[in-house]
C-alpha cells in the first residue's frame, strides 16, 4: 500500500514538473541566457566576468550616459582582448572599480576627451591601481575620435554610420569587432576631415543605415560602398544579420534597441562568441528580427540586460498586426496643430533645470509635458528623444527639432511650429525662435517625428 501511494505521488510530481516545463517554454520561443546587473554599469561588469575569468592586460573605459565616443570602441576592445566597462563622467562607480581591480590591467584605454570623461577619473584610477597606464583616445569631436580608433585597427574594409544616433553602429558592432573593421562616424551629408583622411586607407566600406542616416550623395563618395539598411533600426539590425552571417547558426546575442549601453558592452561578448548582436524592443520582438532568427534557425539567445530593459515577452513570436482601421482625415495633422496650440499656452514660463511643470520647464520637460497632454509619451532626455523618434529629412509642424549645444549629441530640443520657427524652453523661458537665427542654424542637427512613432 505504501509503495502504491509512493508511486502515485511520484507520478503526480512528474506531471506537475512537466506542466512547469511547458509553461516555462511558452514564456519564450528560444532558450535564454541572461547576463545582467542592477544597472548598465553592473551589467557591463557581468559581461566582463562572464568572459574574462582571469586577468586582462587592457580595459576599455567608456562613459555610461553618452554614446558618441563609445560607438567605435568595440573593434578596439576586441583587438586588445579587453572588455568594455562603463564609468560616470567624473568618477568610477564601485562595481566598475572592483572589476578593474579584479582584472589587474596594465593599461586602461579611455574613449573620449576630458569633457566626456574628466581628469578626475584618471586620478581615481591611478590612485587605486598601482602602476596602471592611462591611454586616452580622443579628438575634437566624436568623428575624430572614431578616426583615431580606426588608425589603431587598420584593415582594408571600414564601416560608416551616422554618428548622431547609436542603433546602426551597434547593429554591426559585433561583426566589426570580430572582423577588425573600424566604425567611422559621419553626418548625413558630410564627413569630418579626419574621417575622410583615414578612409583613404580603405578599399571598401559598409554603410549601415538608410538615406536619412547617410545620404546617397555621401554614400557615392565612399570607397566601394555597400549599404545595409531597413525601414527602422530593427529591420536594419535584421539586414546586417541576414547579409553578414552564415545561413544557419544556433545562438545570437540580444540587447535593447532603445538604449546604447547594454548593446555596446554586449557587442564584445557577441564578438568573442562569434555571434551577431540583434536589437529588440523592451517587451516585444520586431517582426524583422523574428523572421531573420527563424530563417537562420536560431535556438538560443544570450540576453544582455535585466528584465527592466528587456522582458521575456521580447522573445516570443510577434502578434500579427491588428487590421488597420478605416482612414481618418489627417489625424496626425490635427494632433500636431493641437500640440502647437497647447505649447503656446506656456509662453513665458521660466526655465528651470529639471523642471517638468508650468512652475518651470527645462527643454525636454517642456516637450514631455506638452506632448503628454495629447497622449504622446516620449523619453525624459533630449538624447533619448532623438534616438526614440523617427528621423525626418525636414521638419513638419509638431516634429521635434534638435540641436547640439552644451554637450555632444542632441542636447536641446523644441517643437516645430511652421514658418521655420520652433517653440522651446530656452534660457529666457518658453519662447519662439527661428531656425534662421545664426546660433540655432549652426547648432541644428535634425528633426524627429514622435507623434507618429
Amino acid at each position: 500500500m505504501n509503495k502504491t501511494k509512493f508511486f502515485l505521488s511520484f507520478v503526480v510530481v512528474l506531471m506537475f514538473l512537466s506542466v512547469i516545463k511547458i509553461n516555462s517554454a511558452e514564456a519564450s520561443s528560444f532558450g535564454l541566457n541572461r547576463i545582467s546587473g542592477e544597472d548598465r554599469y553592473s551589467t557591463a561588469v557581468a559581461v566582463s566576468k562572464s568572459l574574462w575569468k582571469g586577468t586582462s592586460s587592457h580595459v576599455v573605459l567608456a562613459v555610461g550616459n553618452n554614446f558618441p565616443d563609445a560607438l567605435a570602441g568595440a573593434p578596439l576592445a576586441h583587438k586588445l582582448n579587453s572588455p568594455i566597462l562603463l564609468t560616470a563622467k567624473d568618477s568610477v562607480n564601485a562595481s566598475t572599480m572592483a572589476e578593474i581591480k579584479r582584472l589587474q590591467p596594465k593599461t586602461i584605454v579611455i574613449l573620449g576627451g576630458k569633457s566626456i570623461i574628466t581628469a578626475n577619473v584618471e586620478s581615481q584610477l591611478k590612485n587605486s591601481l598601482s602602476g596602471v597606464e592611462i591611454d586616452r583616445i580622443s579628438g575634437e569631436n566624436r568623428a575624430e575620435t572614431s578616426a583615431k580608433i580606426a588608425e589603431r585597427i587598420g584593415g582594408s574594409k571600414a564601416i560608416v554610420v551616422n554618428g548622431q544616433t547609436f542603433a546602426d553602429s551597434l547593429s554591426i558592432a559585433a561583426y566589426a569587432a570580430r572582423n577588425q573593421q573600424p566604425i567611422l562616424l559621419a553626418n548625413k551629408d558630410s564627413m569630418h576631415t579626419s574621417v575622410s583622411n583615414v578612409l583613404k586607407n580603405y578599399t571598401s566600406t559598409y554603410v549601415v543605415g538608410g538615406t536619412i542616416a547617410i545620404s546617397d550623395q555621401l554614400f557615392n563618395k565612399l570607397p566601394n560602398a555597400t549599404r545595409l539598411a531597413g525601414k527602422d533600426r530593427y529591420e536594419t539590425s535584421a539586414k546586417v544579420v541576414q547579409a553578414l552571417y552564415p545561413p544557419t547558426f544556433g545562438t545570437v546575442t540580444a540587447a535593447t534597441g532603445q538604449s546604447f549601453a547594454d548593446a555596446l558592452t554586449g557587442s564584445t561578448y557577441a564578438a568573442k562568441k562569434n555571434q551577431p548582436i540583434v536589437l529588440v524592443k523592451q517587451s516585444s520582438m520586431p517582426q524583422a528580427i523574428w523572421d531573420v532568427l527563424k530563417r537562420k534557425k536560431v535556438k538560443n539567445i544570450n540576453v544582455i540586460g535585466g528584465k527592466l530593459a528587456i522582458q521575456a515577452s521580447a522573445f516570443t513570436e510577434p502578434k500579427p498586426p491588428a487590421p488597420k482601421p478605416a482612414p481618418k482625415p489627417s489625424p496626425s495633422i490635427k494632433t500636431s496643430d493641437a500640440v502647437v496650440s497647447t505649447a503656446k499656452q506656456y509662453l513665458g514660463v521660466p526655465y528651470l533645470w529639471g523642471g517638468t511643470t508650468p512652475s518651470g520647464f527645462d527643454c525636454s520637460g517642456f516637450l514631455g509635458y506638452v506632448l503628454n497632454k495629447h497622449d504622446v509619451y516620449i523619453p525624459r532626455t533630449t538624447a533619448a528623444i532623438w534616438d526614440y523618434g523617427i528621423k525626418v529629412s525636414s521638419p513638419k509642424i509638431g516634429d521635434i527639432v534638435m540641436f547640439e549645444t552644451y554637450k555632444p549629441g542632441a542636447s536641446h530640443g523644441g517643437i516645430y511650429i511652421g514658418n521655420n520657427q520652433f517653440i522651446h524652453s530656452g534660457n529666457d523661458g518658453v519662447e519662439i525662435s527661428s531656425l534662421n537665427n545664426s546660433y540655432w542654424k549652426a547648432a541644428y542637427i535634425g528633426a524627429v517625428d514622435v507623434i507618429n512613432k
